[in-house]
């Protein structure tokens, strides 16, 4: 779906998208990694918050989906104008959970 949005012209829907498919990524390696269980999934990167620390292996996934999270208010709100800059950063992001989800339920 992303490579099929505008990004400058349809940021909302763009950053929006990402979150969610990095959200279910996201779910999908804690569940791999046991850290939660399988009727239990986070609706962002730190909520509901987890029951145990997430390892050192996990962070850069946490970091990634943290920077496309913390995005959207503003965007999404209409309280920030679009900056490509951050576009490029959050398609960068996705990009990172994806690859990260891809490797670890391989």
């Amino acid at each position: 779906m992303v490579k099929r949005l505008d990004r400058d012209r349809d940021y909302e829907v763009f950053v929006e998208a990402c979150m969610l498919a990095g959200t279910h990524l996201l779910n999908a390696v804690l569940h791999k990694f046991s850290v939660t269980r399988e009727d239990s999934d986070l609706l962002h990167s730190d909520k509901p918050p987890l029951e145990v620390p997430i390892g050192v292996e996990l962070q850069p996934l946490f970091a990634a989906m943290k920077f496309i999270e913390d995005l959207r208010p503003g965007y999404l709100r209409g309280m920030k104008p679009w900056s490509a800059e951050d576009g490029t950063k959050c398609l960068e992001s996705f990009r990172r959970v994806k690859t990260f989800a891809e490797k670890a339920l391989a």
